[in-house]
């Protein structure tokens, strides 16, 4: 995530910030939960490190075939299934990962037009906490106040140092 450096390279190799994203479907392939976190790297075993912290173990892992994430079902913890990605041939395969991570896109360019690599974090986990919420709707303002309130306080000093 974050706006490209002019001249050089795209993709994985970028000096942008590099995000997990981890998304569970229900039964009809629909969006349930939803996981972001900033990595220093995409190491097989920092996605091994957030897999075991965030997906049940025995669930089904669906990637593409980047080699770091191959290693994910090695040791029986999770199902993996992988195949080489094609965006022109194949619409479907992770189409609601690259939707959620359009949409968070799109949630911070739109709202906060833009932010540093210091409190991306802090924003994403602010976009996981709405999606993952956005069908309890009625409980929205008390789960939040309970957030609120249970969170220590951070100084304006502190936000900008």
């Amino acid at each position: 995530m974050g706006s490209p450096t002019r001249g050089s390279k795209r993709g994985r190799g970028t000096e942008k910030s590099r995000v997990i994203c981890a998304i569970s479907l229900d039964e009809e392939g629909r969006p349930k939960y939803l996981k972001m976190e900033v990595v220093s790297d995409i190491k097989a075993s920092t996605l091994g490190d957030f897999a075991c912290r965030n997906i049940q173990a025995g669930s089904k892992i669906s990637s593409d075939a980047y080699h770091s994430y191959k290693q994910l079902g090695k040791d029986g913890k999770f199902e993996h299934e992988f195949k080489h990605y094609d965006p022109h041939e194949d619409s479907q395969f992770l189409k609601w990962l690259h939707t959620v991570i359009g949409d968070a896109k799109a949630f911070i360019e739109g709202t906060y037009h833009g932010l540093g690599k210091k409190h991306l974090q802090s924003y994403l986990e602010e976009f996981c906490y709405r999606f993952n919420r956005r069908w309890m709707q009625n409980w929205l303002f008390d789960r939040l106040l309970v957030a609120c309130t249970s969170t220590p306080t951070i100084t304006y000093a502190e936000l900008t140092a």
